[in-house]
């Protein structure tokens, strides 16, 4: 059965956005990490009005933008050894590094999660291609009046968050 669309994301409540944009995230991440790698959900947070945005700092950062209707984006972020983790468990791959395959993979999910996103939101929604970036204390320049959705995960891998950050 579809999952409807909202008409329209600015007619939303803040609240009921970041409502809908966690269990789109939830649902996601639920169905495909069970049990096998002990997940458990963390708190969302959710940035107040005027909060200036502040993009993730982490080790691995998967990348997918959103423009239409909902401008923004969706990170999954995770130290180095989380983002193998997740990207082993989702492959199905025995991986020995972060390489070529561990990115895909990555991206792929980061994909999914905001394909969820879009389908709950609106239709009117356009993703990009994901990408995945590596290292510590890189600088990405966002827009300051971005709001967020960060969602926290703890796996037998490690931590990892993923946000949707956006301005509609």
């Amino acid at each position: 059965m579809p999952v409807p669309t909202v008409s329209s994301p600015s007619r939303l409540s803040k609240l009921d956005l970041a409502t809908v944009i966690r269990s789109a995230i939830d649902e996601t991440i639920i169905a495909f990490f069970t049990t096998d790698i002990e997940l458990k959900v963390g708190p969302a947070i959710i940035t107040s009005e005027g909060q200036e945005y502040q993009p993730p700092q982490a080790e691995v950062t998967a990348i997918v933008g959103l423009s239409g209707t909902m401008e923004g984006g969706v990170h999954l972020s995770a130290p180095m050894h989380t983002a193998l983790g997740l990207a082993i468990s989702f492959s199905g791959e025995t991986l020995e590094s972060f390489d070529a395959t561990a990115r895909d993979a990555l991206g792929e999910l980061a994909n999914i999660i905001a394909g969820a996103v879009k389908e709950r939101i609106s239709d009117a929604i356009y993703l990009t291609p994901p990408k995945v970036v590596t290292g510590v204390n890189l600088t990405v320049d966002y827009t300051k009046a971005l709001e967020s959705t960060k969602c926290y995960f703890r796996t037998l891998h490690g931590p990892f968050f993923v946000e949707v950050f956006y301005n509609i």
